[in-house]
């Protein structure tokens, strides 16, 4: 039995130099980043509102000021404040020059075209040009690209990436009593929902995969699914079959085909029976059955494997007790 921190440390000293490709930000959540992305301008790229109120001269002690145009999010200012002047600015509209402080408009009163305060404004409200980040700068490193990243890259204006090409997968659910969902229940048979799960779980890391189907608790169909399986992928997923029962096949069938098993068993709960090891350039993970451990191994190594293999060290969330 092997201790967490060794089962991921096994895992993270997998060597592989993935290949790469371009995809659309719209496909891009969840993969892998393999380039430093440096800001092509500055964001934002002119000064602009936070509020809707009137853009004034900061300096500027005029009791009332004067509205000589208004300015809505997307036009350019017509002209340059001055003394006793400001300009009507709605949130998200460029600064017009000689401004540098955004009164809101709550704590104003207007009529007539003039402006008088009611309420000292505390704050400048206004995003400088280049506040977020500058051109050039350093924005994102290779990682796994989250909800926040793809927002990063649309407001640079960028509409694909290079990301690394994802391992593809194989899913095999063992088990004699497992039935697909759907199909109708005989006594002593249960539904399979590991391999939806890890279809799931799959889909949400961008991992094409192939599911192989559910196979009874016999040595020889477990035996032709696994080899097929490691032929068509990259890794093999096995639920089910790994523990200590007199019908547990997977490792034995495993150490048959010339799979150099690197560990079974960690020192984990959920999880305990969960097997790792390789063939050449496969792996293999061999899944207890039970579908909460099968969620945990999934999140906990699993991903690991499929971030490791797009050299993107994933770091996951987990309690030693």
């Amino acid at each position: 039995m092997v201790d967490p921190d060794l089962a991921l440390e096994i895992i993270r000293n997998i060597k592989h130099q993935p290949q790469q490709e371009e995809v659309s930000l719209a496909d891009a959540l969840g993969r892998a980043l393999v380039q430093e992305i440096r800001s092509t301008i500055d964001s934002p790229p002119f000064s602009k509102s936070a509020m809707d109120g009137y853009a004034v001269r900061r300096g500027d002690k005029s009791k009332t000021l004067r509205v000589v145009e208004t300015i809505a999010a997307g036009n350019i200012p017509l002209r340059e404040i001055k003394d006793g002047e400001c300009a009507r600015i709605m949130t998200g509209a460029m600064m017009p020059a000689g401004t540098d402080k955004v009164i809101r408009v709550e704590y104003t009163a207007e009529k007539d075209g003039t402006v008088s305060l009611i309420q000292e404004e505390p704050y400048g409200n206004v995003i400088l040009k280049g506040e977020n980040h500058k051109k050039g700068e350093a924005v994102l490193q290779p990682r796994v690209l989250k909800v926040q990243d793809i927002g990063i890259l649309a407001s640079l204006g960028m509409d694909r990436v290079k990301v690394a090409v994802p391992p593809t997968v194989g899913i095999i659910t063992t088990g004699t009593e497992l039935r697909m969902p759907g199909e109708e229940l005989k006594p002593g048979e249960i539904y399979n929902s590991n391999g939806h799960q890890l279809m799931a779980h799959l889909a949400s890391v961008g991992s094409p995969h192939r599911y192989y189907g559910t196979i009874s608790d016999r040595p020889e169909e477990i035996r032709e699914k696994i080899s097929q399986a490691m032929d068509e992928n990259d890794i093999v997923l096995l639920s089910g079959g790994v523990s200590m029962g007199e019908f547990d096949f997977v490792p034995s069938v495993l150490k048959e085909q010339g799979v150099d098993i690197k560990f079974h068993r960690i020192a984990l709960k959920p999880g305990k029976p969960t097997l790792f090891g390789t063939k050449g350039e496969t792996f293999v993970f061999g899944l207890p059955g039970n579908p909460v451990s099968t969620f945990v191994i999934f999140e906990v190594f699993v991903k690991v494997l499929i971030y490791r293999w797009q050299s993107i060290d994933y770091q996951p969330l987990y309690k030693k007790a």
